[in-house]
């Protein structure tokens, strides 16, 4: 499976699991593209640093999910990683900033990012 298919499933699979919390939920990353020397670009931007928003009445939260081996670089640089790019941003501190690790047939370890 390539990275790409691999990335959307998982973003699927996490929008999912907020939904089945309760959660309204919006992927906010979308695909801008554009034509150099006759060869079209494409990338992918993430909203605020987030793959979705999730809300219910109560919170809202900003979420990014990984596919991912945990064990293969370590909780702490997934952390690390995730936290850099919530970073960027000037989020309030009643918006949840959420890392969303998938490791294969497990269910998803959710990192609150402060």
């Amino acid at each position: 499976m390539s990275a790409t298919k691999k990335g959307n499933y998982y973003k699927k699979k996490t929008k999912l699991y907020y939904e089945l919390l309760g959660y309204t939920v919006q992927l906010t990353e979308f695909t801008c593209g554009m034509v150099i020397k006759g060869r079209a670009i494409y990338r992918k931007i993430d909203i605020f640093g987030a793959d979705g928003i999730a809300m219910n009445g109560k919170e809202i939260i900003f979420w990014n999910s990984k596919a991912t081996e945990i064990g293969s670089k370590g909780l702490s640089w997934h952390k690390s990683t995730g936290k850099t790019e919530f970073e960027k941003y000037p989020f309030p501190a009643s918006v949840k900033r959420q890392l969303v690790l998938w490791e294969p047939r497990k269910k998803p370890v959710i990192v609150e990012l402060a």
